[in-house]
């Protein structure tokens, strides 16, 4: 097949065929393809305009021979405009009908969830395990209502506690010497929005009740040690090489950041 006829393929919208898309109807199911009636209907207005054009030299006597085919020929377009107007109303609704069904099966997967796991959230969370709820929570991620996650009331301080374990991941590769600007730009920018030194653009947005602020402030300080440690700075001189990297509203710029990141760390002689 020729690459321009490889471009005219559809699908069609009632069975789901591979049809060309010069086709007015599926030839499998007969539904009417909305791309291919109208360029039939394209066609036969120019064949009408060119009929049209040739009356003035016609002869008197074929004059309404001439007429009368091109009325039919105009009823014949106006039908298939109708149709093509129908069928993709019709399309249209299917689509709309389909997204409805889709946000149904979904809120339904989201309530399954939250009524199958949710205690077994609390009651891990109650125990004060933070690192097996986070190992229990991920392995249910190809969940379909995996989403309702969110909507977990202790959620900001699981993402606080996979966050620390981030770092500490970080910690580990920095002192094994597989760590590269890239990596040290996300991971001092992680940890500045931990520490609340920066804005947190979201990550952590979600407000912590009182109980869970007291739980997440090891992961804080810990990540505040990380900065220290990385940087060689102070928390005051780490405010201040925030200050230099945030913008307006106190998000970090990433670009910035790693400019920021590649002098000091060449100044400490950690990148070379």
């Amino acid at each position: 097949m020729a690459d321009g006829e490889e471009r005219r393929r559809a699908v069609c919208f009632n069975c789901g065929a591979d049809i060309s898309a010069d086709d007015a109807q599926c030839p499998y199911c007969g539904a009417l393809n909305p791309s291919g009636a109208e360029k039939a209907y394209m066609d036969a207005l120019d064949d009408i305009n060119d009929e049209t054009g040739e009356l003035a030299v016609d002869a008197q006597d074929d004059l309404e021979a001439n007429v009368r085919s091109n009325v039919k020929r105009t009823v014949a377009v106006i039908l298939l405009v109708a149709a093509v107007l129908v069928s993709l109303f019709l399309a249209a609704t299917c689509m709309d009908n389909k997204d409805e069904r889709r946000a149904v099966t979904d809120y339904q997967a989201r309530e399954a969830f939250r009524s199958q796991y949710f205690d077994e959230f609390d009651r891990l969370y109650d125990a004060g395990d933070d690192d097996a709820l986070s190992t229990y929570v991920w392995a249910l991620s190809d969940d379909p209502g995996f989403d309702a996650l969110f909507s977990w009331e202790h959620i900001g301080l699981l993402k606080l506690h996979d966050n620390w374990e981030a770092l500490r991941s970080a910690s580990r590769a920095i002192d094994e010497g597989d760590f590269t600007i890239d990596d040290y730009t996300w991971s001092v920018s992680l940890a500045l929005r931990m520490t609340r030194i920066a804005a947190d653009g979201g990550t952590f947005s979600t407000a912590l009740s009182p109980e869970d602020e007291e739980r997440a402030s090891g992961y804080r300080a810990y990540a505040l040690q990380y900065l220290e440690n990385v940087l060689q700075m102070s928390e005051k001189e780490l405010v201040a090489f925030a200050d230099e990297v945030k913008d307006d509203e106190g998000f970090i710029q990433r670009d910035a950041l790693k400019k920021s990141l590649e002098a000091r760390l060449g100044q400490l002689g950690v990148l070379r």
